[in-house]
């Protein structure tokens, strides 16, 4: 469902892209799936986030939310110092 949702997108991004970013390879963004699952485990795509929160408001929220601010820095290449 993700992949075919940024297939859907791509004309739009790549517009974008073209537009305002003036070197492709120094760019990224990290959108926000909101997917439902319903009794059979059907995925529903309920909207994507441009801007996803990365607020904590609970220690639940900052576990999965710092996981997922490392995991994206190592994906774009910056390694933790040691």
């Amino acid at each position: 469902i993700i992949i075919k949702t940024l297939i859907s997108a791509e004309p739009q991004m790549n517009m974008s892209c073209d537009q305002y970013v003036p070197t492709s390879t120094n760019c990224f963004e990290l959108l926000g799936f909101d997917i439902l699952l319903d009794d059979l485990y059907q995925p529903w795509l309920i909207e994507v986030n441009l801007s996803p929160s990365m607020g904590c408001d609970a220690p639940l929220d900052q576990r999965i939310k710092g996981n997922l601010i490392a995991d994206l820095f190592t994906l774009i290449g910056i390694v933790p110092l040691e």
